[in-house]
C-alpha cells in the first residue's frame, strides 16, 4: 500500500468491473500524460482500449490499479500492465501511468514493485518499455527499478527509447551469442 499525506493508496489487481472507473482514470489524465503513456493523442477513450486495459488474465496480460476512496467511491489514481509480446522468448512489454494530482507520491512505485514481480513469478525472460525522449523523469524512474536501455532490441519508432529487463536468465555458454550479450549487459549494468 502506498501512502501520501493526503489518502492511504490500495494496490490491487484490475477486474473488468472496473472499467467505467478505468475510462474516469483515463480521461482525467492531462494531454501530455495520455500521450506519455499511448505515444499519441487519446481524446476518447475506446471500449477496445479499455477491454485491454481491464481484461487481464495474470498469465498472458497482467494489470494492476492503485486506488482511492473518493466522494463517489473507488477511484483508480494509476495503473500499471505487461502483456506478453512474444510467448516464445517470454519478453513483456510494460507501461505504467499516474494521474497528475497523484504523481510524485509513491504510487507509480508501489505500482512498479508489483509488476516487476509479477514478471519474474511469470517467468519472462525479458521485460521492456518504450519512453518518449523527452520523458527525462519517466527514463530516471524506469533506470531506478533497473529497466536500462540497450537490454532489449530497439524500437522503429523516432524520438521513443526502449529501456529493459532480463529475468530468469541462465548463465551462458562461453562464446555463445548469449555470453557476449551478457557480459555486454554486465558492462552496462556497471556503468550505471
Amino acid at each position: 500500500m502506498a501512502q501520501t499525506s493526503r489518502k492511504p493508496v490500495v494496490v490491487r489487481r484490475v477486474h473488468l468491473p472496473d472499467a467505467q472507473a478505468m475510462q474516469e482514470f483515463l480521461l482525467r489524465l492531462s494531454g501530455a500524460s495520455r500521450r506519455s503513456r499511448f505515444h499519441g493523442v487519446v481524446n476518447v477513450v475506446s471500449p477496445s482500449l479499455l477491454r485491454r486495459l481491464v481484461d487481464a488474465d495474470g498469465e498472458r496480460h497482467a494489470a494492476w490499479v492503485g486506488c482511492v476512496w473518493g466522494p463517489n467511491g473507488e477511484e483508480i489514481v494509476g495503473e500499471a500492465v505487461w502483456y506478453l509480446v512474444d510467448p516464445t522468448e517470454r519478453i513483456g512489454e510494460l507501461a505504467i501511468s499516474v494521474r497528475d494530482d497523484w504523481q510524485g507520491q509513491g504510487v507509480a512505485n508501489e505500482l512498479m514493485r508489483m509488476l516487476m514481480a509479477s514478471a519474474e513469478k511469470a517467468e519472462l525472460r525479458e521485460l521492456y518499455g518504450d519512453v518518449l525522449e523527452a520523458n527525462a523523469r519517466m527514463l530516471a524512474f524506469m533506470r531506478r527499478h533497473g529497466m536500462h536501455p540497450g537490454i532489449c532490441e530497439a524500437p522503429a519508432d523516432p524520438g521513443v527509447v526502449r529501456v529493459g529487463r532480463l529475468f530468469n536468465v541462465s548463465p551462458a555458454v562461453p562464446g555463445s551469442p548469449k555470453a557476449a550479450r551478457r557480459t555486454w549487459l554486465e558492462r552496462l549494468s556497471s556503468l550505471w
